[in-house]
């Protein structure tokens, strides 16, 4: 029996220096596929904005508030002291709206008695073809055309 003993092959231990090593390896090639698929599209993203935000303040210097929307396509909007604009994805100006015609509270009167809606956040947007009051609650999203206040999308 200690024939037998003797004949078996003992595994290989490589110590706490490799396994280390190997933790390492695994930390660092988690890292480089974050920064590749992760922070990678978002810094492109970031860019890409910066550099929509940058061609509207050319088109319109001393623009504030400049926002990316997302609805039915990507349009930009911002404000002057007097004007308020909205633009298209080629940062071409869609239409625009004299400030003193901007009426949130009775955006959000209409959508607490027509559609008893208690609204959290009231902003503008660009709907299909005109731009919108979004206007959002802990249900529903409802956007009014900015001149008629009419409903034109309810989620």
């Amino acid at each position: 029996m200690a024939n037998e003993k003797s004949k078996k092959i003992k595994g290989r231990y490589y110590g706490l220096p490799t396994t280390v090593a190997l933790a390492v390896v695994l930390v660092l090639l988690l890292a480089i596929l974050w920064a590749l698929f992760i922070s990678g599209p978002a810094r492109i993203h970031d860019e890409q904005l910066a550099n929509a935000y940058e061609k509207i303040e050319e088109k319109v210097p001393g623009i504030q508030g400049l926002e990316k929307n997302i609805f039915d396509y990507v349009t930009y909007q911002g404000y002057t002291e007097d004007t308020l604009y909205w633009f298209d994805q080629k940062f071409d100006e869609i239409t625009t709206r004299d400030i003193a015609t901007l009426d949130y509270e009775k955006a959000r009167k209409i959508a607490q008695e027509q559609y008893g809606m208690e609204p959290e956040t009231v902003q503008l947007t660009f709907g299909y073809n005109s731009p919108c009051y979004e206007i959002i609650d802990s249900k529903k999203m409802l956007l009014l055309d900015y001149d008629t206040f009419s409903r034109v999308y309810e989620r």
